[in-house]
């Protein structure tokens, strides 16, 4: 294929062919950014599942079938494979402000998420959730048995077409593990991961937040039921129906399928092929902090959290009483005596429209510019003055940050119209949390052992020193 010398590049970089890869091959598998990639995803679920031939989504939970899932994955399969060079595809890092998100990765979480903290990051990049076929054994593949990925694709997929507009623009970045393709890494960052937490308990506000998520997946198995296995259930429970009850039950249980956009709209037991097909539930924990902090050394991303259990795991990896960490506290202490607002109930396109409004932008610098200096400034006098300049700069920053919430929410009221509920602004209110610190030293020895064996010819670099919690527990 021929690429017109003003054109831009295949590989996605942005450049113009003529000063990238004019004069030298393009090949796909090297080449291809992660952008790129998950662009190339995006186009194949656009054409598998029928949406640019008009499918709707009501249409798709209804009639998905397991020939389209085994051929999505197989463009997934193509897009990641085992010889993929991680490292030499990564985004390196620049002078945008990158956020990493460390959490839960289940797809009806991560959009949330993704929304609240985009005012405050030029990127976001997260785990990419999509399944790699290469690592799963053939019973538990969505190429070999696709039937049973079903329900876990309806979600993934609802995830995939709400954050496009992102990722076209490629604000939204899905960074696949780098253990997928060394798994002597994914050994080794397991290991060091249990070293680490030995005798850590999860903590009690995460785990409500998986016992909510739960109950509402659990709902969605037990709705989609057939007729008689869902009476069943309900017998089991002590629960008994009139005829009539049942009727409106069953009606009930249609509709709530009917309105749940991430519901698989077929019955869970159906038979198919002579077999019993049930639906595989998908657990995603995320990555551990040492992937994490491999990917954010990789790609100058900071990590950003609004999981408790993963914000004590990164303040432990800190060096929290070292002389750094205490000049930076005062500045630290001055964020946490604030309430910042975030982004609640939006899709992305009305948060995408924030952003290009410039809404937040001059916050966004004095994060940026924290972010990168807090990785080289090393005097203690210096950073004792800069850390006070700071101090003085949220100041203004915040006020022009209370001015632009303003106009968001008169922005959102305009966005929902009449079907705004009284009240609703398209924000809530929390905490933004930063930390600056250096890795602890056995935390740092154990992240420059794993990049020097894994990525021997590249040059350690070190993880952004920032990171940040979203505090929403106090409101």
């Amino acid at each position: 294929m021929k690429f017109g010398r003003n054109q831009p590049c295949p590989c996605g970089s942005g450049k113009k062919y003529k000063k990238c890869h004019d004069g030298r091959p393009f090949l796909p598998e090297r080449d291809m950014t992660v952008n790129m990639r998950n662009r190339v995803l995006l186009r194949a679920a656009e054409d598998i599942f029928g949406f640019r031939k008009g499918r709707t989504w009501q249409d798709f939970k209804k009639n998905i079938s397991g020939e389209e899932v085994r051929r999505f994955y197989e463009v997934q399969a193509r897009l990641w494979r085992p010889d993929t060079n991680w490292f030499d595809i990564m985004p390196a890092p620049d002078a945008k402000l990158r956020g990493l998100y460390l959490g839960d990765i289940r797809p009806e979480l991560i959009l949330q998420n993704l929304i609240r903290f985009s005012l405050y990051s030029d990127h976001l990049y997260v785990l990419d959730p999509f399944h790699n076929p290469w690592l799963l054994r053939p019973e538990f593949n969505p190429i070999d048995n696709p039937d049973q990925f079903k329900a876990d694709t309806i979600k993934l997929l609802y995830f995939l077409f709400q954050v496009a507009p992102w990722i076209e623009a490629g604000i939204v970045q899905l960074i696949p593990d780098p253990g997928d393709f060394d798994f002597g890494l994914k050994r080794e960052t397991f290991e060091a991961a249990v070293v680490r937490r030995k005798g850590q308990e999860p903590h009690p506000s995460d785990l409500e937040d998986v016992r909510a998520t739960g109950q509402q997946e659990l709902q969605r198995v037990l709705l989609a039921l057939p007729d008689e296995k869902l009476f069943h259930q309900l017998e089991r429970s002590g629960q008994e129906l009139t005829d009539h009850q049942k009727k409106e039950f069953l009606a009930y249980a249609r509709r709530e399928l009917q309105n749940d956009p991430l519901a698989l709209e077929q019955p869970l037991l159906a038979q198919e092929g002579g077999q019993t097909a049930g639906q595989l539930m998908i657990l995603r924990g995320g990555a551990n902090l040492e992937t994490a902090l491999l990917i954010s050394g990789a790609t100058g991303a900071f990590l950003y959290t609004n999981m408790a259990g993963r914000w004590q795991e990164i303040v432990e990896a800190r060096e929290a009483m070292n002389e750094t960490a205490r000049m930076w506290s005062p500045l630290a202490k001055a964020f946490q005596a604030l309430d910042f607002r975030f982004l609640n109930d939006v899709d992305v396109g009305f948060a995408n429209r924030v952003r290009e409004d410039g809404r937040l932008e001059s916050f966004r610098a004095l994060l940026r510019r924290i972010g990168k200096d807090a990785a080289d400034l090393s005097g203690v006098g210096a950073l004792e003055a800069y850390v006070r300049d700071c101090k003085d700069a949220l100041v203004g920053e915040y006020q022009k940050a209370e001015a632009d919430w303003s106009k968001i929410e008169e922005a959102f009221v305009k966005w929902a119209g009449g079907g705004a509920i009284i009240g609703a602004t398209g924000m809530i209110s929390g905490h933004l949390v930063p930390s600056v610190a250096s890795l602890a030293a056995a935390v740092l020895n154990t992240i420059n052992q794993l990049w020097l064996r894994h990525f021997r010819q590249q040059q350690f670099r070190r993880a952004n020193p920032m990171s940040v919690l979203i505090d929403l527990s106090r409101n």
